[in-house]
């Protein structure tokens, strides 16, 4: 009998170390969405945001693809994030800008007694959607001016507003579930586990790799298969396919607000509707069906093709202002 709890515990604590370590975050629809929006660009555009990466402070960073990844990188390493640390490269402790790639909308269809501060959480300029508005605002406001910006706030801008524009399409960015059990919210689905034919892991990073389909992380990625899974998503979803949905209208910073309410829509309909609301809580698993693993992945997909072509559309703004002179 001894033996048999001792097997259980030993197979209780894997489970959770399991869980913790496959929740990697993945750079691959960072730069996957990236590429798309430079695919897009015309010439002159994509000659102008070459120059500005290939002055880039961080070499490793130094074009608009592998920028996409560089948001990530700066932060403090994680183990639970990213279990391994780079042998080429210093690891970062820029964890002050974490809360820029979220917009922390409270989803709470139990009606639990939750404080004020979180129901207003996902307003201001420190969020997905503030950040995102600003340096659009600010670089768009340029206007060609002579001597304005500097190869530095170029970078640094461009590298956070591509990165963070795309997350804000990733539905469980936009979104902090609250019941009974989480009270202060489940981090966008990071203390939320599913499990599904020996797919284990928090809803928020299974999101994010699109179920370990887009697990490839920089700088491990090969750039032709990228650029080719690229063009392959393009024919799959093109842009006619989108319709009102690439119909951005001309006050592009009020339109970012749209972006958020359908990603958190999507949250709410293909993610937590589809899983028991009441019983949700931490280092719990919960399995969950064929089908909401493949109408979800569709969903993802889908939505990694539109915040490609939509970037490119922000970018235009964005670059066909910048200085003649820089």
């Amino acid at each position: 009998m001894l033996h048999v709890r001792t097997m259980i515990t030993l197979l209780l604590i894997f489970l959770l170390v399991f869980v913790k370590n496959i929740a990697t975050w993945s750079d691959e629809p960072h730069m996957l969405i990236s590429y798309i929006a430079y695919h897009n660009l015309n010439d002159t555009q994509k000659a102008i945001i070459d120059k500005i990466f290939q002055h880039s402070h961080d070499n490793h960073f130094n074009n608009p693809i592998t920028a996409a990844a560089w948001a990530d990188d700066i932060k403090k390493h994680d183990h639970g994030r990213a279990p391994y640390s780079f042998s080429f490269r210093r690891n970062e402790l820029l964890d002050i800008f974490n809360d820029w790639h979220y917009v922390k909308m409270a989803y709470n269809p139990t009606q639990a007694n939750i404080s004020s501060v979180y129901i207003h959480a996902h307003k201001g300029k420190h969020t997905g959607a503030g950040i995102t508005k600003h340096i659009y605002r600010t670089l768009v406001g340029v206007h060609k001016k002579p001597k304005h910006g500097t190869y530095y706030s170029y970078n640094f801008y461009l590298n956070f507003f591509i990165h963070v524009f795309s997350d804000i399409h990733q539905p469980m960015h936009t979104i902090n579930f609250y019941n009974t059990h989480f009270i202060n919210g489940d981090k966008g689905g990071n203390d939320i586990t599913v499990s599904y034919r020996g797919i284990t892991g928090n809803i928020h990073h299974l999101c994010d790799n699109i179920f370990n389909t887009r697990k490839n992380k920089w700088p491990y990625i090969n750039m032709e298969v990228l650029k080719r899974d690229a063009i392959t998503l393009m024919n799959k979803y093109p842009i006619t396919s989108f319709r009102e949905m690439l119909r951005i209208p001309e006050d592009k910073i009020s339109y970012i607000d749209t972006i958020v309410k359908e990603s958190h829509e999507l949250a709410t309909e293909h993610v937590y509707n589809r899983l028991p609301m009441e019983h949700l809580k931490k280092n719990v698993i919960f399995h969950v069906s064929k089908y909401f693993i493949k109408k979800l992945k569709r969903v993802l997909n889908k939505r990694m093709v539109l915040a490609g072509y939509r970037l490119s559309e922000y970018l235009k703004d964005i670059l066909d202002s910048v200085p003649d002179d820089l």
